[in-house]
């Protein structure tokens, strides 16, 4: 999987680095070989009434992009929150595509 990380308007910190490999570590283990691409963006927003960041993953993987948006007052909880949200993503897209190989690719009405 190929990371890409960005801060804009903020230098980034060495523990959201640190836990940016943690979560890419979790992924590469629950989703090995389906995430091509991933990169992260955390951003100072100016935008106070929205807390003063923006964490955004974008996940590349066959055939889809998954993009998660988190807005908030401090990075690392929003970076856990936003990994979470993708993990649930991503395994939303395998359940659907193991349903689709079941049936043939059809999808049947009841």
């Amino acid at each position: 999987m190929e990371l890409k990380v960005e801060a804009r308007n903020i230098e980034l910190k060495k523990s959201w680095q640190i836990k940016i490999d943690e979560e890419k570590e979790k992924l590469l283990k629950n989703y090995a070989g389906f995430v091509l691409h991933l990169r992260i963006s955390i951003e100072a927003t100016t935008h106070h009434k929205e807390g003063g960041y923006e964490v955004k993953l974008v996940a590349s993987v066959p055939n889809d992009t998954v993009v998660v948006t988190r807005k908030g007052e401090m990075v690392r909880p929003l970076l856990i929150e936003a990994f979470d949200v993708l993990s649930l993503q991503l395994k939303e897209i395998l359940r659907k595509k193991r349903k689709s190989k079941k049936t043939g690719g059809v999808t049947h009405r009841r």
